[in-house]
Parts: structure tokens; C-alpha cells; sequence
């Protein structure tokens, strides 16, 4: 149980530096940068939050390492498999409420709540809140990401939980309005530096797979 906490808690923080985990294209898809790289932002993490699913692979450098893929489905869906590093091996699925942790090749029902709450978080700073301590946004150029056209974005900011300091880099489709990838710096934590790579094309289901 320590183990899983210890894993949940990362995640969150891996999310909280997304603004994501949820969860981050300037304004209208299709567009170039405007003369507002903070509005250009902000609606780039409001079209992420709108978002009815979408897949991240996360990867966290530091005192501790991490490798995962985190999948969401709206409305309270999230699938999170553990590649690498702290929890390696260890999958959890969480639908509301109920948790599910396959670890050594089965599945087990966790106690309701366990861990659920922190999830969310992943998203939390691509809320109105979240948004409210953005600052230092600047509008860094093109560049091209898997094939696809974007436009980046530098930005600092404070997780809405804890109020840790991070700073951002953000790849924004040009076509989809839409998160590609982002780097997170944390300059405090175990935390330093994490890697998010999106896929929001792709169809995501999640069910619970056990009874």
C-alpha cells in the first residue's frame, strides 16, 4: 500500500506540472500564434479540458524516475500502466470512485477512494483555477513534432495543489488546437523534469476488468 501511494503521488505530480495531465493551441485550430501568447494558452488548455479522452506517455527524470502511459475517458475514466522506474509493472484502472491494481498478473479491487481523488489532479492545472498563476508566457517559435506542425509556448506557473513552482514548455498543434507535448521543470521535489507526449486522436475505452 505504501508502494501505491508512494506511485499515486508521483503521478499527480507528473499531471500538475501538465496544465496532463489535463490537459493542455491557440485560439481556433488552425491558426498561427496570436499576439497574446497567455490567451493563446489559455485556450489551449481549455480545449484540453473539453477533451473526451486522450493517451499521454509521461517519462520523469530525477531522485526518482518514472515511465508511464496514461489513458482518460470521459467523464472520470483513467487507465495508468507503469513501463519503468517506481511502479514498474503495476497497472491501475479507476472508474469514479473504484480502483483496480493489477500487480504480478492479477487483478484486485482496492478500497473504495484509494487513490481516486489524486487522479484527477492530473488535469488541475488546466482548469480556470489552475490558470489563475500562469505567468512569464512567451511565444517561442515552430517546430515540427511526430510529423505534425506546432507552435511553442514557454510558460511559468504553481500547481494548484501545494503551490510548487514549475516551469513549462508546451508544443501546440497548428491543425488541432490541441497538445502535442510538453516538458515540465520542477526546481524543488524529486521530481525534476518530465516529459509528456499526447495522442488525442485516438479512440480510448476503459472498463473495470474485474467484477
Amino acid at each position: 500500500m505504501k508502494k501505491l501511494t508512494l506511485v499515486i503521488l508521483l503521478l499527480a505530480a507528473a499531471g500538475l506540472g501538465c496544465k496532463f495531465i489535463q490537459n493542455l493551441a491557440p485560439g481556433g485550430g488552425g491558426g498561427g500564434a496570436s499576439s497574446d501568447p497567455k490567451a493563446d494558452v489559455i485556450e489551449a488548455s481549455r480545449k484540453f479540458i473539453a477533451l473526451k479522452s486522450f493517451s499521454a506517455k509521461m517519462e520523469g527524470t530525477g531522485q526518482t524516475e518514472m515511465k508511464s502511459q496514461v489513458d482518460y475517458a470521459e467523464p472520470d475514466r483513467f487507465r495508468v500502466k507503469y513501463l519503468a522506474g517506481t511502479g514498474a509493472g503495476m497497472e491501475l484502472i479507476m472508474i469514479g470512485n473504484q480502483t483496480y491494481m493489477k500487480n504480478g498478473g492479477s487483478w484486485s479491487k482496492m478500497p473504495r477512494n484509494n487513490g481516486s481523488s489524486s487522479v484527477p489532479s492530473l488535469r488541475d492545472s488546466f482548469t480556470e483555477e489552475g490558470l489563475k498563476t500562469l505567468s512569464d508566457v512567451k511565444f517561442e517559435g515552430n517546430e515540427t513534432v511526430d510529423g505534425k506542425a506546432a507552435l511553442i509556448y514557454s510558460y511559468k506557473n504553481v500547481t494548484p495543489v501545494g503551490n510548487y513552482p514549475f516551469s513549462s514548455k508546451i508544443w501546440i498543434g497548428r491543425d488541432s488546437g490541441v497538445p502535442i507535448k510538453i516538458v515540465v521543470d520542477y526546481p524543488s521535489g524529486p521530481l525534476k523534469q518530465m516529459t509528456v507526449n499526447y495522442d488525442t486522436e485516438t479512440p480510448v475505452t476503459i472498463e473495470p476488468p474485474i467484477k
